[in-house]
């Protein structure tokens, strides 16, 4: 028995004191201690405490600590009760406060509910569910503030057992519901069932994290997360969503592993797909594999290799940095050399090339960047260049199209005016070379083509400023201005070696789409320049005679000069044109028969006008046809006659080109048999052309 015992340092204060202290030991029972005591002193924790028997045998211990610091640290027992059996056994009941380190972040105002026994060399605490609440909880550099977390055990009746087979834990919760910061911006932590074992396993289930304001919200989720815990921390985790605020680019779909090490979190073998949550739609979805991430100091690092889905070809690499805490982040975009081909078309990547670009091939380089602030703004630019590109457009095919496009907002596809493209060829209809054409491109939806310019036959083609709303359906009018055309370079460009025309036209060809796409000239005008010209027709007759009269007409009219040639164009681009052309002050040129009859007739005022009818693709190839008859095919040879010259009624395997002149043979020879009756042009005598 020790009624009271004081112990001093050696500045004199007291350092532990004893009142009605009682030992007993012996007869192999556990150690009975009783009485009250204190702790006190310097840089010592103020403990007391009170140690009585109870009825049973068993001892009771009533404690208490005063919050004891140390640096950022405190830890604080309102009351712990401690009770020791007669067999020696310790059961544990009470609360801890405790702010200060911990592992992955801080806390202040912990408290901790204790209860739970210490037998046999081992502690187990909390056999049952313990709400543990906080004032200010930091894991890494998120905040939550005045927050509680029910637990329960899992597995394991207690949550925490510590022996011989040293730590272990296992616990688990029905949902999660916190808030709190990241830096100023507010956190929201939501999710199912979450359950954890040190060492062991853990899983989480519909985790959702939302950073932002109400309008302003950056959305994390994972439907399912697995993963090891022990000596390493990771596992994987499936069906993940990232949608930033800032970032009109969702990534969804998201699947990979995880692990976490020095207070940092990582993804590697990643695979997500990327989604424009704009409307409309101005990217298409993309898809990457072997994506990384790595989470460390509120600073997410991302990398990823974006391709298209269906073909599986690369289309950009990306690199996207962003600061949770400050909302302001990064992204590049790297295209090394993306190839078009009938495996990936400028279609399959934004709806915006409809109706703007179809077929193209060859191969575009290029760079990105999109940059996004906590205000919300962003901002982005790219500059995409190709050495040849060949590409069908509205007005025509194009061939070798080099140059560097400029966007002054990337994700807007928007681009500063003046863009401009050098074309090797172009073909509205009739082949052009060597051309320029500058265009701007606004919001993803207005193409202006700003102006074309060609050499054309000896003169030049202008195209006329000409703005396009993509996606929409409406009129679309092209004009194309002709200056200085030299007939004799088109008779030659269009390979009609019997013919022979001068002069110098000037003019404009209209050429417009209805809203359904169905095109048509539209008033096209030629004229030519003073004094004229002449055309002539310098090959041989194909037909051995025409008669007295033919043949006289003929050798006097094959060479015609003219003081004015007016050239007018109307009917649709896939139906039949309608061309007029009128002479004026016609007379004979230099090579054509004259006699009595032609000199009275040059004093006369002529005024010539011919009329031509034909389908508009058509027209040259008749046009050539009328003198070298090798232009037209065999009918045998497409399999619409067979050898005696019967007509087939049905074909097999042809091209769509066979199979329109298929149709149209089909309709000749229908007109041919419902006129069967009426007289030949061609005179009897005539023979048949070789």
């Amino acid at each position: 028995m020790v009624p009271e015992a004081r112990l001093k340092g050696t500045s004199g204060g007291v350092l532990f004191a004893l009142t009605r202290g009682q030992y007993a030991s012996g007869g192999g029972e556990t150690p009975l201690l009783t009485g009250n005591f204190a702790t006190s002193g310097p840089g010592m924790p103020v403990i007391t405490g009170a140690a009585q028997r109870e009825p049973d045998g068993s001892l009771t211990y009533d404690i208490r600590m005063a919050s004891y610091e140390n640096g950022d640290a405190s830890l604080s027992i309102p009351r712990l009760l401690i009770r020791q059996s007669t067999s020696g056994a310790l059961g544990l009941s009470g609360q801890v406060l405790a702010s200060g380190p911990i592992p992955g972040g801080s806390a202040q105002g912990l408290r901790l509910p204790v209860n739970g026994s210490y037998a046999a060399g081992e502690l187990a605490l909390w056999r049952d569910c313990l709400e543990i609440g906080f004032e200010r909880l930091v894991l890494a550099d998120m905040a939550l503030d005045q927050q509680s977390l029910d637990l329960c055990p899992t597995g394991d009746p207690a949550i925490l057992r510590y022996g011989a087979g040293g730590l272990r834990v296992s616990a688990g919760t029905d949902s999660l519901d916190l808030s709190g910061r990241m830096g100023d911006t507010p956190v929201t932590i939501a999710s199912g069932p979450v359950a954890f074992a040190w060492p062991g396993t853990m899983s989480a289930e519909g985790l959702k994290i939302a950073f932002g304001t109400p309008g302003d919200v950056s959305r994390f989720t994972v439907a399912s997360m697995t993963g090891e815990l022990g000596e390493a921390i990771g596992g994987r985790f499936e069906g993940a969503e990232v949608r930033l605020a800032a970032l009109p680019l969702d990534l969804v779909d998201l699947r990979g592993a995880w692990s976490y090490a020095d207070e940092g979190f990582a993804v590697s073998d990643g695979a997500f797909a990327m989604l424009d949550r704009e409307q409309p739609v101005r990217f298409n979805r993309m898809v990457a594999r072997d994506a990384t991430l790595s989470l460390a100091d509120s600073r997410i690092v991302a990398d990823a290799t974006l391709r298209e889905p269906n073909s599986g070809l690369s289309v950009a690499d990306v690199h996207v940095v962003h600061n949770l805490a400050s909302s302001v982040g990064h992204a590049d975009l790297d295209v090394g050399a993306l190839t078009f081909s009938p495996a990936l078309q400028p279609i399959d990547l934004t709806p915006s090339a409809l109706g703007v670009v179809a077929n193209v091939a060859g191969t575009v380089t290029g760079t990105g960047r999109i940059d996004w602030d906590a205000s919300g703004e962003i901002t982005s630019s790219g500059t995409f260049a190709s050495d040849s590109l060949d590409f069908a457009a509205a007005f025509g095919v194009v061939e070798g199209a080099s140059g560097t496009v400029e966007f002054t907002d990337l994700i807007g596809l928007t681009t500063a005016p003046g863009q401009r493209i050098a074309m090797r060829m172009v073909n509205p209809g009739i082949e052009i070379y060597d051309g320029v054409m500058t265009f701007s491109f606004t919001d993803g939806e207005l193409l202006r083509f700003e102006n074309g310019r060609w050499p054309f036959l000896g003169g030049t083609l202008t195209m006329q400023p000409v703005s396009l709303t993509l996606g929409a359906a409406e009129e679309r009018r092209y004009v194309f201005v002709i200056t200085g055309l030299e007939a004799s370079q088109f008779i030659e460009r269009m390979e009609l070696g019997n013919l022979a025309a001068t002069g110098t036209f000037d003019g404009t060809i209209p050429v417009v789409f209805d809203a359904d796409g169905y095109g048509r000239l539209e008033d096209g005008l030629l004229v030519s320049r003073p004094p004229g010209g002449n055309l002539s027709y310098v090959g041989q007759l194909t037909y051995e005679d025409l008669s007295a009269v033919g043949n006289f007409a003929f050798q006097t009219l094959r060479d015609l000069k003219y003081d004015e040639m007016e050239v007018v164009m109307n009917g649709p681009l896939a139906g039949e044109l309608v061309t007029q052309v009128r002479f004026e002050g016609v007379g004979q040129g230099e090579t054509a028969k004259s006699n009595i009859i032609t000199r009275q007739l040059a004093n006369l005022p002529i005024q010539l006008l011919v009329n031509i009818r034909a389908p508009f693709y058509r027209l040259m190839t008749s046009l050539r046809s009328l003198y070298d008859p090798s232009a037209v095919r065999d009918p045998r040879g497409l399999g619409l006659l067979t050898d005696d010259g019967t007509r087939l009624r049905e074909t097999v395997d042809l091209t769509t080109v066979e199979a329109e002149e298929a149709a149209r043979a089909t309709e000749d020879g229908d007109a041919a048999e419902t006129s069967a009756d009426e007289p030949d042009i061609q005179p009897p005598e005539s023979e048949a052309m070789p």
